[in-house]
């Protein structure tokens, strides 16, 4: 019994960083932040839609603040203390919502056996996310393409498959194309 508490104990170690930096903010997430305590005529301007960018967020008065791989709350608790330290409030309540979770979504298309929407996770690869996809179809061609804010860039299959080590990680939003006939 005591054997099986440690293994489910283990287990659980290993999961729960994974788990949590799954909660956690990366770049491209989009947030929103409400700021409560003083009033609503001094707060209205931190009451706006964020998103993180280069790992930060760009906030009125106080500039950039670290966002990338914090949680909701630590990143409200990193804020309302730029806040004081800046003593712009001596009183402020942060309140970070995010949709990212559902918003962390690629799409792949072209010569592939399952085109459509699949979930974007952390370290998720060119030629994972084709895999996910079902796979090249018969009538893949090498090429595969990644677009990425309106720009592509293409990759070749073979040469991924010789040298793993090139295969490009995969951003959320991305559109992953397998070229074919």
């Amino acid at each position: 019994m005591k054997k099986i508490i440690l293994s489910l104990l283990s287990l659980l170690l290993i999961a729960l960083p994974r788990l949590q930096a799954q909660n956690t903010f990366r770049n491209g997430d989009v947030l929103e932040m409400r700021l409560s305590g003083p009033p609503e005529e001094f707060t209205r301007e931190f009451n706006i839609v964020l998103t993180v960018d280069e790992g930060t967020v760009n906030l009125p008065l106080i500039g950039r603040v670290a966002a990338a791989g914090m949680s909701s709350s630590a990143l409200a608790a990193s804020i309302e203390r730029r806040l004081k330290e800046a003593k712009i409030f001596t009183i402020a309540n942060v309140n970070i919502n995010s949709n990212s979770g559902k918003d962390r979504i690629i799409i792949v298309g072209g010569s592939v056996r399952s085109p459509g929407k699949q979930p974007w996770i952390q370290d998720l690869t060119l030629t994972g996310a084709i895999s996910g996809a079902g796979g090249p179809s018969e009538f893949a061609k090498d090429t595969m393409k990644i677009i990425r804010g309106g720009k592509a860039q293409s990759y070749s299959r073979k040469a991924i498959k010789k040298n793993p080590g090139t295969d490009p990680r995969v951003e959320p939003g991305d559109i992953i194309e397998q070229e074919g006939d």
